[in-house]
């Protein structure tokens, strides 16, 4: 069993990040087509607010530690050059999206909470934000490590006894974020080494697929094993964290911002994670509810199709059996069932 001493929150800046920029673009196009004058927050305070709402809904007191980490340039496109070699055409394609502005603007919005807050801003030039926070989960293994992202990529971290995935795409209480349960994380990385992942331009052409294809895979989707470069550069940034102090006064200048960030220190919106995994249980057993209710009416109507023109005395026993399982019985033929029924109570009573 591990030894929890305390908390760090890892949060993925870009998979936060990337969210507000689409949705901003798809708010534009509903304003244009709309020809409406409604205002849109711009993304990079939607980042902000995500970020205040995440630290609201996991908790955080004066012992908590938290790593924003940050993207660099990937070592996976030395070794891979299609590694997401599609992502610079495909943003060409979202033209309301102005990326160089709306980097800037990320950029400001995190150097502003690096002076403002205790918070680490992490960057490793070689690494992605999946790099940074995979070392984490090792780098403070006596910790309990929480996981801030969308990315589903980084669900393997769950590997981790000490980690905890918190999803900021589900809803929880009617906000976005929520504690998720990963059952077996090893899978996420055979399955995306066997098929590939078309978002990150990995590519199985199975007709030609060798050996050599597949370990590169595995080596550029493993963030359980990165290279000891890369590993040793991360670590030796945790290592060397700066020990820092609140400054609130160079928050950046959103509205509300200082009294905003300081609600992330309430905990009448924490929530924990066997609550979330109860939570989700429910929704899941709800669905499997509907599901089931769905099927069993489709059968009905099936079952009503099918006898609609026979009589109780012409059903095989074999028929009769299948109605009584699913419950069909009593509506097809109620008085044939009641009589069955009545029937029983007396043999059950005779045998007492």
């Amino acid at each position: 069993m591990v030894e929890i001493l305390s908390k760090i929150i890892c949060i993925d800046s870009s998979g936060l990040f990337f969210p507000t920029i689409f949705s901003y673009e798809r708010q534009m196009l509903m304003k244009i087509e709309s020809k409406s004058d409604n205002f849109i927050m711009p993304p990079h305070a939607v980042y902000f607010s995500s970020l205040l709402s995440c630290l609201k809904k996991i908790g955080v007191d004066k012992d908590t530690k938290i790593v924003v980490s940050l993207e660099g340039k990937s070592w996976r496109k030395q070794i891979a050059g299609y590694y997401k070699a599609q992502r610079a055409d495909d943003r060409e394609k979202h033209k309301l999206i102005d990326w160089d502005k709306q980097f800037k603007k990320l950029n400001e919005v995190n150097d502003k909470l690096d002076k403002a807050t205790d918070w680490h801003f992490v960057r490793e030039w070689n690494s992605e934000c999946d790099d940074i926070l995979a070392v984490c989960c090792r780098y403070f293994k006596d910790d309990e490590v929480v996981i801030v992202t969308g990315d589903e990529d980084l669900h393997q971290l769950a590997f981790y006894k000490n980690v905890r995935i918190f999803n900021i795409n589900k809803k929880c209480n009617g906000s976005k974020g929520i504690y998720e349960k990963i059952d077996n994380p090893l899978k996420i990385i055979a399955d995306k080494v066997r098929l590939g992942d078309v978002s990150d331009n990995i590519i199985v052409d199975k007709a030609h697929d060798t050996k050599q294809d597949e370990e590169l895979r595995y080596e550029i989707i493993n963030l359980l094993k990165l290279p000891d470069y890369i590993e040793d550069s991360i670590v030796n940034l945790l290592k060397n964290l700066p020990k820092k102090s609140l400054n609130l006064d160079e928050l950046p200048n959103f509205r509300n911002a200082k009294e905003k960030f300081l609600k992330i220190y309430n905990t009448d919106k924490v929530i924990t994670y066997d609550y979330c995994i109860q939570l989700l249980e429910k929704r899941e057993n709800k669905k499997k509810k509907i599901a089931k209710e769905k099927r069993d009416a489709k059968r009905l109507e099936t079952a009503k199709e099918k006898f609609k023109d026979r009589t109780f005395e012409s059903l095989t026993k074999t028929e009769r059996n299948k109605l009584i399982k699913n419950n069909f019985l009593k509506i097809l033929f109620p008085e044939e069932a009641n009589l069955l029924f009545e029937k029983q109570l007396q043999e059950e009573s005779k045998d007492e």
